[in-house]
């Protein structure tokens, strides 16, 4: 039976621009999204910083009234993408079966005829010795126990949980370790069957889970029991580009959810101008407390791939579909219906002017 490692790079954006400035280096830093000096936003910060209360989402004056030693730079995704394409490519050279999940996260898959407990230690060595970053590494059956033993040991962890180990790992561990257990759905659990822990979840009955929560009750049972086949999604064919941001805390305040839409519209525009892509649909992704996940989107006449255009309409997407009364627990941008720079979108658009 083969192997599935979840890599997570350790507070990655602050480790790079450690990297990049050796005086940050055990300093409690704030890399910040927005004006720095007024209404910004924590877009990560170091350990150094999270061990005053701050943490990502956080509005950047609440953030330096914790800890008003910290160093605050703005984001930098330009440089953060190339630091992250060397890592999935080293990754790449270990095995062709990688997911990329994030711009610091990953999914390998090991096959059974390689140590995949060997193979993981020597991706973390050589992260460290070659790209001099940090990373965490979790060695499990799939991608669900992956994950989550993988969040449990940061920073610069190493972990592995034995076929057969799934349930027996994830029993005391409390049931918001589970992703997608969102506070509205941990309360239900709390009040009908006073579940606390994943192994106090997995002695419910799945058929009083299901009648509760329907498919997410299904998906419910089988995670506190360690069950997940999803595969490693390895398809790198450019059939949409898309960002997304999962908060540590869900967020209510409208100008921080603008602020992230912002970001990723930038992301996304320059990954189109890398791939000299062009884009018709533009499509906003809310995940509320709950786990409750909305898509919407609106179809452009013309192709495009400005940073302007991707930016106002995602904003006008969240105006006219969040429901401001929920907190947002995912939050993405992305687009759809791509073509060439030079294409058939030229003539289309030749035609509508005679």
């Amino acid at each position: 039976m083969g192997k599935i490692l979840h890599l997570d790079l350790d507070a990655f954006y602050a480790t790079v621009e450690m990297l990049l400035n050796p005086a940050l280096r055990d300093k409690p830093l704030i890399v910040a999204m927005g004006d720095i000096n007024t209404r910004g936003v924590v877009a990560t910060c170091s350990y150094e910083a999270r061990k005053f209360g701050v943490h990502s989402a956080m509005g950047l004056r609440e953030a330096k009234r914790l800890c008003p030693q910290a160093i605050i730079v703005p984001v930098r995704h330009k440089i953060y993408s190339e630091h992250s394409a060397r890592v999935m490519n080293l990754l790449r050279e270990m095995s062709p079966l990688v997911e990329q999940v994030s711009i610091d996260e990953a999914y390998l898959e090991i096959k059974a005829e390689r140590d995949g407990v060997e193979v993981a230690r020597e991706i973390q060595r050589r992260i460290h010795d070659e790209l001099r970053l940090s990373c965490t590494i979790a060695v499990a059956s799939n991608k669900l126990v992956s994950k989550i033993a993988c969040n449990t040991v940061k920073p610069r962890g190493f972990i592995v949980i034995a076929n057969g180990d799934e349930e027996k790992f994830l029993a005391p561990l409390p049931v918001r370790k589970i992703p997608g257990a969102g506070q509205v759905t941990r309360a239900k659990l709390k009040t009908k069957w006073n579940v606390e822990t994943i192994g106090d979840l997995a002695r419910v009955n799945a058929d009083e889970l299901r009648a509760e929560f329907g498919k997410h009750g299904a998906y419910l049972a089988d995670a506190a029991r360690g069950v997940d086949d999803s595969p490693i999604v390895t398809d790198r064919a450019t059939k949409s580009i898309s960002q997304e941001n999962t908060f540590e805390r869900d967020i209510r305040a409208r100008d921080v959810l603008e602020k992230y839409l912002d970001e990723m519209s930038a992301r996304v525009a320059r990954e189109l101008a890398e791939e000299k892509l062009k884009a018709r649909t533009i499509v906003l992704k809310l995940r509320y407390e709950d786990f409750t996940t909305i898509t919407r989107q609106v179809t452009l006449r013309v192709p495009m791939a400005d940073e302007a255009t991707i930016r106002k309409h995602a904003r006008e997407l969240l105006q006219q579909h969040w429901d401001s009364t929920r907190a947002v627990r995912l939050l993405g941008v992305g687009v759809h219906n791509l073509v060439q720079e030079e294409g058939t979108w030229q003539l289309e658009l030749a035609l509508g002017e005679n």
